[in-house]
Protein backbone atom coordinates (compact mmCIF):
# COMPACT_ATOMS: atom_id res chain seq x y z
CA UNK A 1 0.00 0.00 0.00
CA UNK A 2 1.32 3.46 -0.89
CA UNK A 3 2.12 5.55 2.19
CA UNK A 4 -0.54 8.23 2.71
CA UNK A 5 1.02 11.68 2.57
CA UNK A 6 -0.62 14.12 4.93
CA UNK A 7 -0.73 17.63 3.44
CA UNK A 8 -0.39 20.14 6.26
CA UNK A 9 -1.85 23.67 6.31
CA UNK A 10 1.66 25.04 5.72
CA UNK A 11 2.03 22.88 2.62
CA UNK A 12 -1.32 24.11 1.32
CA UNK A 13 -0.06 27.67 1.65
CA UNK A 14 3.32 26.88 0.11
CA UNK A 15 3.06 25.56 -3.50
CA UNK A 16 6.63 24.26 -3.42
CA UNK A 17 5.96 22.13 -0.33
CA UNK A 18 2.85 20.75 -2.04
CA UNK A 19 4.93 19.73 -5.06
CA UNK A 20 7.53 18.14 -2.77
CA UNK A 21 4.74 16.10 -1.14
CA UNK A 22 3.58 14.92 -4.57
CA UNK A 23 7.16 13.99 -5.46
CA UNK A 24 7.39 11.97 -2.26
CA UNK A 25 4.40 9.92 -3.43
CA UNK A 26 6.02 9.30 -6.83
CA UNK A 27 9.40 8.35 -5.37
CA UNK A 28 7.77 6.07 -2.77
CA UNK A 29 5.86 4.24 -5.52
CA UNK A 30 9.12 3.37 -7.29
CA UNK A 31 11.35 3.01 -4.27
CA UNK A 32 12.46 -0.60 -4.87
CA UNK A 33 13.76 -2.78 -7.66
CA UNK A 34 10.51 -4.74 -8.07
CA UNK A 35 8.48 -1.57 -8.67
CA UNK A 36 11.10 -0.28 -11.11
CA UNK A 37 10.97 -3.54 -13.08
CA UNK A 38 7.17 -3.30 -13.38
CA UNK A 39 7.37 0.39 -14.32
CA UNK A 40 9.86 -0.35 -17.13
CA UNK A 41 7.75 -3.32 -18.32
CA UNK A 42 4.73 -1.00 -18.63
CA UNK A 43 6.52 1.03 -21.31
CA UNK A 44 5.21 -1.29 -24.05
CA UNK A 45 2.08 -2.19 -22.11
CA UNK A 46 1.53 -5.22 -19.86
CA UNK A 47 -1.13 -7.31 -21.61
CA UNK A 48 -0.81 -10.37 -19.36
CA UNK A 49 -0.03 -10.07 -15.68
CA UNK A 50 0.61 -13.81 -15.52
CA UNK A 51 3.29 -13.51 -18.18
CA UNK A 52 4.76 -10.37 -16.55
CA UNK A 53 5.03 -12.13 -13.19
CA UNK A 54 6.98 -14.93 -14.87
CA UNK A 55 9.19 -12.62 -16.94
CA UNK A 56 10.02 -10.37 -14.00
CA UNK A 57 10.52 -13.30 -11.60
CA UNK A 58 8.15 -11.85 -9.00
CA UNK A 59 5.63 -13.39 -6.65
CA UNK A 60 2.01 -12.63 -7.38
CA UNK A 61 1.72 -10.69 -4.11
CA UNK A 62 4.71 -8.46 -4.84
CA UNK A 63 3.61 -7.87 -8.42
CA UNK A 64 0.13 -6.64 -7.53
CA UNK A 65 1.33 -4.69 -4.48
CA UNK A 66 3.87 -2.65 -6.44
CA UNK A 67 1.63 -2.35 -9.50
CA UNK A 68 -1.08 -0.81 -7.30
CA UNK A 69 1.45 1.69 -5.91
CA UNK A 70 2.38 2.76 -9.42
CA UNK A 71 -1.30 3.15 -10.32
CA UNK A 72 -2.10 5.10 -7.15
CA UNK A 73 0.86 7.43 -7.85
CA UNK A 74 -0.53 8.18 -11.31
CA UNK A 75 2.36 6.60 -13.21
CA UNK A 76 0.49 3.58 -14.62
CA UNK A 77 -3.13 3.06 -15.67
CA UNK A 78 -5.25 0.18 -16.98
CA UNK A 79 -6.70 0.81 -20.44
CA UNK A 80 -8.69 -1.91 -22.22
CA UNK A 81 -7.12 -4.56 -20.01
CA UNK A 82 -3.54 -3.34 -20.61
CA UNK A 83 -1.38 -1.73 -17.93
CA UNK A 84 0.49 1.19 -19.52
CA UNK A 85 2.16 4.49 -18.68
CA UNK A 86 0.06 7.58 -18.09
CA UNK A 87 1.29 10.87 -19.57
CA UNK A 88 3.07 11.51 -16.26
CA UNK A 89 4.46 7.99 -16.41
CA UNK A 90 5.81 8.54 -19.93
CA UNK A 91 7.64 11.66 -18.77
CA UNK A 92 8.93 9.82 -15.71
CA UNK A 93 10.13 6.94 -17.90
CA UNK A 94 12.14 9.29 -20.13
CA UNK A 95 13.77 10.83 -17.06
CA UNK A 96 14.44 7.41 -15.53
CA UNK A 97 15.94 6.15 -18.79
CA UNK A 98 18.19 9.19 -19.02
CA UNK A 99 19.30 8.81 -15.41
CA UNK A 100 19.96 5.10 -15.93
CA UNK A 101 22.20 5.92 -18.90
CA UNK A 102 24.03 8.47 -16.78
CA UNK A 103 24.52 5.97 -13.93
CA UNK A 104 26.20 3.52 -16.32
CA UNK A 105 28.75 6.27 -17.09
CA UNK A 106 29.24 7.42 -13.49
CA UNK A 107 33.03 7.10 -13.61
CA UNK A 108 33.19 9.38 -16.65
CA UNK A 109 30.83 11.89 -15.08
CA UNK A 110 32.97 11.95 -11.92
CA UNK A 111 35.95 12.72 -14.14
CA UNK A 112 34.04 15.62 -15.73
CA UNK A 113 33.20 16.99 -12.25
CA UNK A 114 36.90 17.03 -11.39
CA UNK A 115 37.71 18.57 -14.76
CA UNK A 116 35.17 21.39 -14.34
CA UNK A 117 36.95 22.47 -11.13
CA UNK A 118 40.35 22.77 -12.80
CA UNK A 119 41.60 26.35 -12.99
CA UNK A 120 44.47 25.95 -15.42
CA UNK A 121 42.51 25.08 -18.59
CA UNK A 122 40.29 27.21 -20.81
CA UNK A 123 36.61 26.71 -21.60
CA UNK A 124 37.47 25.51 -25.10
CA UNK A 125 39.93 22.95 -23.73
CA UNK A 126 37.36 21.81 -21.15
CA UNK A 127 34.70 21.22 -23.80
CA UNK A 128 37.16 19.43 -26.10
CA UNK A 129 38.14 17.05 -23.31
CA UNK A 130 34.47 16.56 -22.39
CA UNK A 131 33.61 15.58 -25.94
CA UNK A 132 36.48 13.09 -25.94
CA UNK A 133 35.32 11.56 -22.66
CA UNK A 134 31.71 11.21 -23.83
CA UNK A 135 32.18 10.61 -27.56
CA UNK A 136 31.10 6.94 -27.45
CA UNK A 137 28.20 7.35 -24.98
CA UNK A 138 24.53 8.13 -25.48
CA UNK A 139 23.91 9.83 -22.17
CA UNK A 140 20.62 11.72 -21.89
CA UNK A 141 20.12 13.27 -25.31
CA UNK A 142 22.85 11.71 -27.45
CA UNK A 143 24.36 14.38 -29.71
CA UNK A 144 23.04 17.14 -27.46
CA UNK A 145 24.99 16.02 -24.39
CA UNK A 146 26.81 19.37 -24.18
CA UNK A 147 23.43 21.08 -23.85
CA UNK A 148 22.90 19.14 -20.62
CA UNK A 149 26.43 18.87 -19.27
CA UNK A 150 28.11 21.78 -21.04
CA UNK A 151 30.99 23.38 -19.16
CA UNK A 152 30.08 26.11 -16.70
CA UNK A 153 32.58 28.54 -15.24
CA UNK A 154 32.13 31.24 -12.62
CA UNK A 155 33.85 34.63 -12.43
CA UNK A 156 33.61 36.48 -9.12
CA UNK A 157 35.31 39.75 -10.16
CA UNK A 158 34.34 42.20 -12.87
CA UNK A 159 37.94 42.28 -14.09
CA UNK A 160 37.75 38.53 -14.80
CA UNK A 161 34.41 38.98 -16.57
CA UNK A 162 35.91 41.67 -18.83
CA UNK A 163 38.88 39.44 -19.62
CA UNK A 164 36.66 36.50 -20.60
CA UNK A 165 34.15 38.63 -22.51
CA UNK A 166 36.97 40.14 -24.58
CA UNK A 167 38.22 36.61 -25.30
CA UNK A 168 34.76 35.54 -26.45
CA UNK A 169 34.35 38.61 -28.68
CA UNK A 170 37.80 38.06 -30.20
CA UNK A 171 36.84 34.48 -31.11
CA UNK A 172 33.40 35.39 -32.52
CA UNK A 173 32.79 34.41 -36.13
CA UNK A 174 29.18 35.29 -36.93
CA UNK A 175 27.01 37.27 -34.53
CA UNK A 176 27.05 38.69 -31.01
CA UNK A 177 24.20 39.81 -28.76
CA UNK A 178 25.46 41.95 -25.89
CA UNK A 179 23.31 43.61 -23.22
CA UNK A 180 25.29 45.41 -20.54
CA UNK A 181 24.93 47.89 -17.73
CA UNK A 182 28.68 48.49 -17.70
CA UNK A 183 31.34 49.12 -20.31
CA UNK A 184 35.11 48.91 -20.46
CA UNK A 185 37.50 50.40 -23.02
CA UNK A 186 38.93 46.92 -23.71
CA UNK A 187 35.45 45.65 -24.52
CA UNK A 188 34.76 48.61 -26.82
CA UNK A 189 37.99 47.95 -28.69
CA UNK A 190 37.12 44.24 -29.03
CA UNK A 191 33.65 45.18 -30.32
CA UNK A 192 35.10 47.32 -33.11
CA UNK A 193 37.66 44.70 -34.05
CA UNK A 194 34.91 42.06 -34.27
CA UNK A 195 32.72 44.37 -36.37
CA UNK A 196 35.68 45.06 -38.65
CA UNK A 197 36.00 41.26 -39.17
CA UNK A 198 32.40 41.19 -40.37
CA UNK A 199 30.85 39.94 -37.13
CA UNK A 200 27.30 41.25 -36.68
CA UNK A 201 26.93 43.04 -33.37
CA UNK A 202 23.62 43.74 -31.62
CA UNK A 203 24.33 45.96 -28.63
CA UNK A 204 22.04 47.01 -25.80
CA UNK A 205 23.28 49.37 -23.10
CA UNK A 206 21.52 51.07 -20.21
CA UNK A 207 23.38 54.38 -20.60
CA UNK A 208 24.25 55.61 -24.10
CA UNK A 209 26.90 57.95 -22.69
CA UNK A 210 28.95 54.90 -21.67
CA UNK A 211 29.04 53.69 -25.26
CA UNK A 212 29.71 57.15 -26.67
CA UNK A 213 32.49 57.78 -24.16
CA UNK A 214 34.01 54.43 -25.07
CA UNK A 215 33.95 55.34 -28.76
CA UNK A 216 35.43 58.77 -28.06
CA UNK A 217 38.23 57.05 -26.17
CA UNK A 218 38.82 54.75 -29.14
CA UNK A 219 38.80 57.66 -31.60
CA UNK A 220 41.25 59.63 -29.46
CA UNK A 221 43.52 56.55 -29.21
CA UNK A 222 43.77 56.29 -33.01
CA UNK A 223 43.60 60.03 -33.70
CA UNK A 224 47.02 60.04 -35.38
CA UNK A 225 46.20 56.95 -37.45
CA UNK A 226 43.95 58.03 -40.36
CA UNK A 227 43.48 54.46 -41.58
CA UNK A 228 42.27 53.25 -38.19
CA UNK A 229 39.98 56.27 -37.82
CA UNK A 230 38.48 55.59 -41.24
CA UNK A 231 37.81 51.99 -40.25
CA UNK A 232 36.07 53.09 -37.03
CA UNK A 233 33.76 55.49 -38.85
CA UNK A 234 33.01 52.88 -41.51
CA UNK A 235 31.97 50.43 -38.80
CA UNK A 236 29.75 53.04 -37.10
CA UNK A 237 27.94 53.73 -40.36
CA UNK A 238 27.62 50.04 -41.38
CA UNK A 239 24.79 47.61 -40.57
CA UNK A 240 27.16 45.31 -38.67
CA UNK A 241 26.98 47.40 -35.50
CA UNK A 242 23.51 48.11 -34.13
CA UNK A 243 23.13 49.91 -30.81
CA UNK A 244 20.09 50.71 -28.68
CA UNK A 245 19.57 51.88 -25.10
CA UNK A 246 17.11 50.30 -22.67
CA UNK A 247 16.75 49.77 -18.92
CA UNK A 248 18.53 46.45 -18.36
CA UNK A 249 17.85 43.99 -15.49
CA UNK A 250 21.35 42.44 -15.73
CA UNK A 251 24.26 42.00 -18.12
CA UNK A 252 24.54 39.09 -20.56
CA UNK A 253 26.23 38.19 -23.83
CA UNK A 254 25.64 35.49 -26.45
CA UNK A 255 28.37 34.64 -28.97
CA UNK A 256 27.59 32.71 -32.17
CA UNK A 257 24.49 31.23 -30.46
CA UNK A 258 26.76 28.76 -28.64
CA UNK A 259 28.43 30.53 -25.71
CA UNK A 260 26.85 32.82 -23.13
CA UNK A 261 27.68 34.84 -20.04
CA UNK A 262 25.04 35.84 -17.49
CA UNK A 263 25.60 38.24 -14.62
CA UNK A 264 24.14 37.69 -11.15
CA UNK A 265 23.49 40.95 -9.30
CA UNK A 266 23.30 41.62 -5.57
CA UNK A 267 19.67 41.48 -4.36
CA UNK A 268 19.26 45.03 -3.05
CA UNK A 269 21.90 47.18 -4.73
CA UNK A 270 21.58 45.47 -8.16
CA UNK A 271 25.36 45.78 -8.51
CA UNK A 272 27.67 43.07 -9.84
CA UNK A 273 28.05 39.98 -7.67
CA UNK A 274 29.36 37.25 -9.99
CA UNK A 275 28.88 35.84 -13.49
CA UNK A 276 28.50 32.43 -15.08
CA UNK A 277 29.84 31.37 -18.48
CA UNK A 278 28.02 28.58 -20.33
CA UNK A 279 28.51 26.46 -23.44
CA UNK A 280 24.81 25.78 -23.88
CA UNK A 281 22.87 26.32 -27.11
CA UNK A 282 19.43 26.08 -25.51
CA UNK A 283 20.31 28.71 -22.93
CA UNK A 284 21.63 30.91 -25.74
CA UNK A 285 18.32 30.59 -27.59
CA UNK A 286 16.40 31.70 -24.50
CA UNK A 287 18.74 34.61 -23.86
CA UNK A 288 18.40 35.75 -27.48
CA UNK A 289 14.61 35.74 -27.01
CA UNK A 290 15.05 37.93 -23.93
CA UNK A 291 17.45 40.18 -25.84
CA UNK A 292 14.95 40.64 -28.69
CA UNK A 293 12.18 41.62 -26.26
CA UNK A 294 14.46 44.24 -24.71
CA UNK A 295 15.56 45.37 -28.19
CA UNK A 296 11.96 46.13 -29.17
CA UNK A 297 11.65 48.43 -26.15
CA UNK A 298 14.99 50.16 -26.79
CA UNK A 299 15.86 53.49 -28.39
CA UNK A 300 18.29 54.01 -31.26
CA UNK A 301 21.64 55.60 -30.44
CA UNK A 302 22.83 58.33 -32.83
CA UNK A 303 26.53 57.47 -33.08
CA UNK A 304 27.79 60.37 -35.16
CA UNK A 305 25.71 62.89 -33.25
CA UNK A 306 27.12 61.65 -29.96
CA UNK A 307 30.71 61.74 -31.20
CA UNK A 308 30.36 65.32 -32.40
CA UNK A 309 29.19 66.61 -29.01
Amino acid sequence: MVPTIQITDVQRENPQDRVFAELEILFSAAANIEAIKIFFAAKDGIKSSTQAIRDLNLTQKKYYTYLKRLIDAGLVERVNGVYQHTTLGKIGFKLAEAFMNAVTQKDRLDLIDRLSKAKNITLDETEEIMRAILKDTNIVLGDRITDILGPVRMADTWEKVVEDVVEYINKAKEEIYFATQYLDSKVVEAIFKASDRGVKFNFLISDKNQMLNGMKFLVSTFFTNPKALKTIFEIISSSNLKVRTVDLPYTFIIVDKKVAMVEVTKPYTKTFSLAFFFHNERLCERLIDSFNLLWERGNEVGMFEGLLK
